[in-house]
Order: C-alpha cells, then structure tokens, then sequence
C-alpha cells in the first residue's frame, strides 16, 4: 500500500475481501476508492459492500463507485435453456481456464458464447434495482463519496441502461430525488478527481523522500 501510494496509483478494492479493504485503508495515506461495488444491504453479495465498511470508507475520505453488473444487484435466476448451454461449453472446455486460451481455440470459444448470448441472453438486473444501491449508498455516506462504476467492460448493464445514451437517467433520478447540480457533478466525477489529486499530491510529497540514484 505504501509503495502504491509511493508511486502515485489510486488504490482500488473493488476484488478485495473485507478484510483486505480494511487493511487497505488502514495502511494507505491517500483515500482509497471501490470502483465498483453494491451495497450489501440491499442485495447481500460477497462482491457488495456493508454499511459499516462504507461508512468507513466515507471517513477516509473514500469513494464507491455503484456496479452497474446485473448478477451483482440481486438474485437472479437463469433459463433452464442458458444453463444447459453453458454446461455444453464448460463440457467443450474440459477442464480448461478460458484466460490461457489463444488462436483457433480461443476464437471458437468466443463463438459459442456469443451464440448462447443470442440464443439464451441472460437474465439481467433493472435500472431501478441500480436506483437502489445507489440510493442507499448516497443515503448512508452523502454525494462526497458516492460515484458511477457502470462496469460496462467487464459484462455491466441492465435493462434500461445498457449504453451511455442512457445516462442521463442517472442525472434524472437525483434531481428527483432532490440533489442539487453540485452533488450531481460531485457524483459523476467531482469525487473521482479529489481522489486523483489526492494520489498526485501524495506521490509528490513522498518525492523528497527518495534515494539519489547514481
């Protein structure tokens, strides 16, 4: 964590236990950020987060971003038809990690799950399941440590926001909900760059501290 801060990276928990988070702001001199993360309280997940870890993570001056992956707002049950397709490629996998695939194989891969996408798509989570942890989160911690982590890379969106032309719903949904202009831009990024600031200037204090190399 010190060697992190040393450097200047932002240092995320978003993969980590509770108990890594912890340690993570216990040990780090810069706030620490959760790109993207649920709350815990309203869908109990290992990936989500509980009111008492956020609300720590708000006094170090932290920062979750809400996740925008279906499978991580709530339960979800899947088709009888999607789950036999995936059990017919995990059966053509045999056993293999699909990360160490390449060439021919790892193309053929691709195309069986982008088929089953087509065939059997997933059952996916709604915009107002994401209003939720968002809306709890804001509730719990305030707009100085609330933030968007839609995931899109990584699988992300839900019903009613699966591209950035819906974004706007976002910003529609917190002024009703009586946020001010000032929150909102706090939210969709004004957090997000005090905690790079943040990174930056302590990266640049540590400067001083370190050896000549000759």
């Amino acid at each position: 964590m010190r060697e992190a801060n040393r450097l200047g990276l932002v240092l995320d928990g978003s993969h980590a236990s509770d108990a890594t988070v912890r340690d993570m702001m216990a040990l780090s001199t810069t706030p620490v950020i959760l790109s993207h993360t649920g709350a815990k309280a309203v869908y109990d997940h290992p990936r989500n987060i509980d009111d008492e870890l956020l609300k720590r993570l708000a006094e170090t001056g932290g920062v979750i971003q809400i996740n925008a992956f279906s499978g991580y707002l709530e339960e979800l049950v899947q088709s009888p038809e999607r789950l036999d397709a995936i059990a017919q490629i995990e059966t053509w996998l045999d056993g293999a990690d699909p990360e160490t695939l390449e060439g021919e194989v790892l193309l053929s891969f691709r195309e069986r799950v982008e088929q089953m996408n087509r065939d059997f798509p997933p059952n996916r989570s709604s915009f107002e399941k994401l209003a939720e942890h968002l809306l709890h989160a804001l509730k719990l911690v305030g707009p100085n440590h609330v933030g968007i982590g839609a995931d899109w890379d990584g699988g992300g969106g839900v019903g009613g926001m699966e591209d950035i032309i819906n974004l706007p719903r976002i910003t529609e949904l917190l002024l009703n909900e009586g946020y001010t202009e000032s929150d909102i831009a706090k939210i969709w990024s004004g957090n997000m760059l005090r905690i790079l600031k943040a990174v930056e200037e302590g990266a640049t204090a540590n400067v001083t501290s370190l050896p000549t190399v000759r």
